[in-house]
């Protein structure tokens, strides 16, 4: 599935803006029709993790997109003195 993440992320003031879709049919594959925000949660650390990025996520929403057939993860990231993450500890 993290291959299949179409990312968008946005500079803020303070930190990043990050944004995940994910096709429906993939989403459903792990996590069935439970669309909630602890499943968002595990999915953007874990794209986090794959992608190396010490970025620590924060206020973190799903959203269904039932037209679209998209499910889509928004998120704040911070990065505080570029520490490494351990994402371990975030789950």
């Amino acid at each position: 599935m993290l291959n299949s993440i179409y990312e968008t992320r946005t500079r803020l003031k303070e930190g990043y803006h990050i944004s995940l879709t994910i096709p429906r049919e993939e989403y459903t594959v792990i996590y069935g029709n439970n669309i909630c925000d602890k499943n968002a949660s595990e999915i953007i650390n874990n794209y986090l993790q794959h992608r190396d990025d010490d970025g620590q996520a924060f206020d973190i929403k799903i959203y269904d997109h039932e037209a679209s057939n998209m499910i889509e993860i928004e998120a704040r990231l911070n990065y505080l003195k570029n520490e490494h993450t351990d994402y371990e500890t975030y789950h």
